[in-house]
């Protein structure tokens, strides 16, 4: 006897047994959809994590910087003289300090005077106050 007409007296026989003939539904059909299911279902966990890993927040301090820039609307050139305060700070201290902490301003380390005034109205474009607001 060849394997197929054994399947078919095998199924024909479960048919027979347990009443499969009265299923609107083939049994192939609801494999092929559950087949169908578990396999939408894992592309879309798969679209998810791609996604997710994408949009992974990042620790970028030379893009921190550059938007924070962008977001006070800063020139080029007040980047360039921001940049002026980096060697006063802390070792390890991120540029991005400068626009969260006004302390951390140091006037008085700067060793070039024709910069000062220009970062006197750099920080008040930053913060919305002068320097001596907060009594330096």
């Amino acid at each position: 006897m060849p394997m197929n007409h054994l399947a078919t007296v095998f199924f024909s026989a479960i048919y027979r047994i347990e009443g499969y003939d009265r299923l609107i539904i083939k049994w192939w059909w609801a494999v092929l959809a559950i087949v169908a299911l578990m396999s939408l279902l894992a592309f879309w966990r798969v679209l998810v994590l791609i996604i997710l890993w994408l949009r992974k927040p990042t620790e970028n301090p030379r893009k921190l910087f550059k938007t924070l820039a962008r977001i006070h609307g800063l020139s080029s050139i007040e980047r360039k003289l921001i940049l002026v305060l980096v060697p006063k700070l802390p070792a390890g201290t991120p540029i991005a300090i400068l626009f969260a902490d006004p302390s951390t301003w140091a006037w008085k380390k700067v060793e070039d005077t024709n910069s000062i005034a220009p970062l006197e109205k750099l920080y008040v474009k930053i913060f919305g106050f002068p320097r001596d607001h907060q009594g330096n």
